[in-house]
């Protein structure tokens, strides 16, 4: 059967994907970000140079991709997908992202969603990160990671500062059982601060991960 393009919903076969060829090119794509931390920047660093932010703060995770911006339609994209349950979101996300793993250090053996935590994953249904982890560990061959969970019903991040963000997640991540994996890839939908991901690596790395990169479809 032919489908539609989840973006502007021109009928499309069904061997291009969820995206037309069009609206896949006018996506917002990152020009040039920090290898870091994936913010955008106005121009390319140079090789092996963080962005000003990292370089005051170093994260706890080595390498950050995340090829589009948050910005219009991706924007309310992700927001309809998590928020209004657009399940068919996630197979046009996962497209977005298969070829990104190319950019990412070599060596995973492991990929984490974002947890969620019981009582938001009960109300909404399933974690969206989940969603998009699922086709990334099939895409790399490895294991998903089920040993860490958020024991803290923290609030929406949406507008907090940085400062509101790190205090809300101190703690909200543990791990339940021991992790055999050297190099995990942390998968979200989108990054604004990076304040989570930068908890979930220092768990992960205090547990005994040696590395933690990080996969997320938007940078605000």
């Amino acid at each position: 059967m032919p489908q539609r393009c989840v973006f502007c919903t021109l009928d499309m076969p069904p061997a291009d994907g969820c995206i037309c060829r069009d609206c896949f090119a006018d996506l917002p794509w990152q020009q040039a970000s920090c290898a870091r931390c994936a913010r955008p920047l106005p121009r390319p660093p140079a090789d092996g140079v963080d962005c000003a932010t990292c370089q005051l703060r170093p994260p706890a995770f080595s390498r950050t991709v995340a090829p589009l911006e948050y910005r219009f339609p991706i924007d309310a994209a992700i927001k309809a997908f998590k928020f209004h349950r657009r399940l068919f979101y996630a197979r046009a996300f996962a497209q977005i992202l298969r070829p990104a793993l190319e950019s990412l250090p070599p060596g995973i053996d492991a990929v984490l969603p974002v947890p969620l935590h019981w009582f938001r994953r009960t109300r909404r249904g399933f974690n969206q990160s989940r969603e998009l982890a699922i086709p990334m560990a099939k895409a790399l061959g490895v294991p998903m990671l089920w040993s860490v969970r958020r024991r803290i019903a923290t609030p929406y991040q949406s507008s907090s500062t940085r400062a509101e963000r790190r205090k809300n997640l101190r703690e909200a991540f543990e791990v339940r059982r021991s992790i055999d994996a050297r190099h995990v890839l942390i998968v979200d939908d989108v990054i604004t601060t990076g304040e989570t991901c930068e908890q979930l690596a220092k768990v992960l790395l205090a547990a005994g991960v040696e590395k933690v990169s990080v996969l997320a479809l938007a940078r605000a």
